[in-house]
């Protein structure tokens, strides 16, 4: 297994190629990863999407285009994909798969889609082995924002006791930013839970 990356956009989004084997999976291809993307791949499988916020995705039409790509995105974001396109002018495209919470099976390859609502209503963390790929819900010293248009911050503090229930130590590669590991976050989350609750009240 080798993981790289690269930030691209005015965000700094995080995108990540995953290598298993002789297969390359994309992860969350921003604006401006296309060509970073064209020049890593050998044998691009997929492209799996954390949630719909156009910083993840903006590169996603022309990749699938190009490589003929299967997109997979969790369902409650799907529907992102449209509402934002106008506003940010990036290539729509079909998601071939939109998954619910659980194990998937990706060109023989497996991965699991937790579900973790709150940034977005479809936020997930894409688990692989012992790496998690966190998107926007899960970052080093911090969350995610839950004050955006279809955020929901009663959802994401369920989400934050939801992830400190999963059982032992992943690294996390978060959408923004470096890497982190499960363990070392875990104990900020009853603070980030506070923290939310005192901005809704």
């Amino acid at each position: 297994m080798q993981i790289i990356s690269n930030a691209f956009g005015s965000y700094q989004t995080n995108c990540y190629i995953l290598k298993v084997n002789d297969k390359d999976f994309i992860i969350d291809p921003g604006d401006g990863a296309y060509e970073w993307v064209l020049r890593n791949v050998t044998n691009p499988q997929a492209i799996l999407i954390t949630h719909g916020h156009f910083d993840h995705i903006f590169d996603v039409g022309i990749l699938k285009r190009e490589f003929k790509l299967p997109v997979y995105m969790h369902k409650d974001d799907v529907f992102m994909v449209a509402h934002q396109s106008d506003i940010y002018g990036y290539e729509l495209f079909e998601t071939d798969f939109a998954v619910d919470e659980g194990k998937i099976n990706v060109s023989g390859v497996d991965f699991r889609f937790n579900h973790f609502a709150g940034h977005t209503p479809g936020c997930c963390m894409v688990e692989f082995r012992d790496v998690m790929f966190s998107g926007d819900f899960l970052f080093k010293g911090s969350i995610g924002r839950w004050d955006f248009e279809f955020s929901d911050a009663n959802d994401m503090i369920s989400s934050i006791f939801k992830c400190e229930r999963i059982s032992g130590d992943y690294k996390i590669y978060p959408g923004h930013g470096p890497s982190t590991t499960l363990k070392a976050e875990r104990g900020n989350f009853l603070s980030y839970v506070s923290y939310i609750k005192s901005s809704i009240h």
